[in-house]
């Protein structure tokens, strides 16, 4: 350990000495490591292709017509169903749903207003999808979570009523309040 101690010094100054012998003040030091080609590759052009694709005749399939009448029917009944609604429920006449809805995709609404029972008042919101004559909204309590309510939630599947212009929609419904079911029973929709 001892002749160690004594080496590593001698060692460290013939190094030292050797990079001060080797570097003269002001002498430029050259670098030891190649410098990077920076020449860009020569860019390949080429003419544009004028020429026009050969069409493909396309055949219709049976199953295809029907999908794209069903989106289409989406579509119209989609743009029906945005505006005012109210929604009465049958055993619980003292409650009244009056919702504005508008339609968020090829298939999807939400929604917001206000669900009345007797003389209170709660801020709603809704969701849902439209898929053929079958609409599936979730309405929910808008206040609960500010004001420290049970939250209150309508699940509605609504059926479009056979009519033009579509005005009406009947259904079901289940309430729940704080997670917890309470009733359900038939919901009839009508537009204002």
């Amino acid at each position: 350990m001892r002749m160690i101690n004594l080496l590593l010094p001698a060692i460290l100054l013939s190094v030292l000495s050797l990079q001060a012998y080797a570097i003269e003040p002001g002498d430029i030091a050259e670098p030891s490591i190649p410098f990077a080609n920076m020449k860009m590759p020569t860019p390949k052009i080429t003419s544009p292709n004028m020429g026009m694709p050969e069409p493909k005749q396309v055949q219709h399939n049976l199953s295809d017509s029907k999908a794209n009448q069903t989106e289409n029917k989406n579509d119209d009944q989609s743009d029906v169903l945005s505006g005012k609604w109210s929604i009465r429920f049958e055993d619980r006449p003292d409650s009244l749903l009056d919702l504005t809805l508008w339609s968020s995709g090829k298939t999807k609404f939400m929604g917001y207003g206000t669900l009345a029972r007797g003389s209170k008042s709660n801020s709603v919101t809704a969701s849902g999808t439209l898929e053929g004559d079958e609409l599936a909204l979730t309405v929910s309590s808008a206040d609960s979570e500010y004001s420290g309510q049970v939250t209150d939630k309508y699940d509605l599947v609504l059926f479009l009523e056979n009519s033009t212009p579509i005005n009406s929609m009947s259904g079901t419904y289940i309430l729940s309040s704080g997670g917890e079911f309470m009733g359900d029973g038939k919901a009839k929709a009508a537009k204002r």
